[in-house]
């Protein structure tokens, strides 16, 4: 959905007792956040994997230093808002497909800012684990790997496995999270967030055991 929408969509309500800021970057966001206080932050995933990741990093730091803040993210699909809630390590107010028809769409982001957000079912550190669970230490690692753009050759170099062990891992993990295409994939590892420097992760391999 591009800008004009969204601002149709949220601003046009007259029932709305709301202000909606729209930003073009996190950049932009964050320079306004240290002057500007804010009830929410809603973030809509889009296209291109760079504002998708920027996207999902702002609402982790929001949630590290300002947990008042509703958060809120605008997903591409159904099957991306599963796998948000699945493998985010952030815990969210909402996560809502942007496929839905648009007046649904519109009250359920309305309902959420009403009810102060309606956080999903994980609670506690030992509840966010379980999310992780389903996917081995190898699969998190390939991923991890994968949004930083390493190649499966390079990723089996540096896990010291031969290259049809890793890809046969990257089946694995592409069966359980249920996408069919390597762009799936990549959403997939977008989500699994907090990634040290690219030279950490050279270097520091027990980071993914």
């Amino acid at each position: 959905m591009a800008e004009v929408g969204l601002r149709h969509l949220l601003a046009a309500s007259s029932r709305s007792p709301y202000v909606f800021h729209f930003f073009r970057s996190a950049d932009a966001l964050r320079e306004s956040m240290l002057n500007d206080d804010y009830f929410a932050v809603i973030c809509c995933l889009s296209g291109t994997r760079e504002l998708r990741l920027e996207s999902l990093l702002i609402q982790d730091e929001i949630a590290n230093s300002r947990s008042d803040i509703i958060r809120i993210i605008l997903a591409g699909d159904q099957p991306e808002v599963e796998l948000i809630k699945q493998l985010s390590p952030t815990l969210l107010n909402g996560v809502v497909s942007k496929s839905e028809p648009l007046s649904r769409l519109k009250n359920t982001i309305l309902e959420l800012l009403r009810s102060g957000g309606t956080q999903q079912p994980a609670q506690d550190e030992s509840d966010i684990t379980v999310h992780h669970r389903f996917l081995s230490p190898t699969e998190r690692a390939i991923l991890r790997y994968m949004t930083c753009g390493y190649s499966l050759t390079d990723i089996a170099e540096r896990l010291e496995r031969n290259i049809k062990t890793i890809r046969a891992h990257k089946f694995n993990a592409m069966a359980k999270l249920g996408v069919n295409s390597d762009i799936g994939l990549l959403s997939a590892a977008d989500l699994l967030m907090s990634l040290p420097d690219r030279e950490g992760l050279s270097d520091d391999l027990s980071y993914f055991l």
